[in-house]
């Protein structure tokens, strides 16, 4: 009989870097911004996409530190006509984080915490940079969904006249 592998649950299997890190610092290290419209009128009705990732940098045990980037992909695509991104807001965040040195972590649970964790951390520093740079746009403000978890988000906006 084949025995089946135990799945250890990602939080659990984080819950002791949840607990013990600490943020360093976050900085932005990439970004890029664009819009093919004028006003909201001119894009209609978009689909909002977000995408992300996150990844580890570098983990230098000995100084119980470790670097994360957080790359976060914005897309406000029109649905008629199809034409590409309306808007688009991409950027990549740098998480410096520090550990307790009796702290013992493998770099699974280092990779699992940047993919779940890492991408909360930096979640509101997007939230703020898109709200901005859509702002400078001269476009209405777009509020962004709540952090989920998952790779992508998917959300259909209406016309900006049939926004109550």
């Amino acid at each position: 009989m084949k025995q089946q592998s135990k799945k250890i649950d990602p939080l659990t299997q984080i819950a002791p870097l949840i607990e013990a890190v600490q943020i360093v610092d976050i900085r932005l290290v990439e970004a890029s911004v664009g819009t093919s419209i004028r006003s909201a009128n001119e894009a209609g009705e978009v689909d909002l996409t977000i995408r992300r990732s996150a990844d580890v940098k570098e983990y230098n045990k000995d100084a119980s530190m470790f670097w994360v980037l957080v790359k976060i992909k914005t897309e406000l695509i029109q649905r008629e006509p199809k034409k590409g991104a309306a808007v688009f807001v991409n950027v990549v965040f740098e998480i410096k984080y520090s550990l307790p040195k009796e702290l013992e972590v493998s770099q699974e649970q280092l990779n699992t915490f940047a993919k779940i964790n890492s991408v909360f951390n930096a979640w509101p520093y997007w939230r703020e940079f898109v709200q901005s740079m859509v702002a400078r746009m001269n476009l209405p403000p777009l509020t962004l969904p709540m952090f989920r978890f998952g790779n992508a988000t998917k959300v259909r906006r209406k016309k900006p006249t049939e926004i109550q």
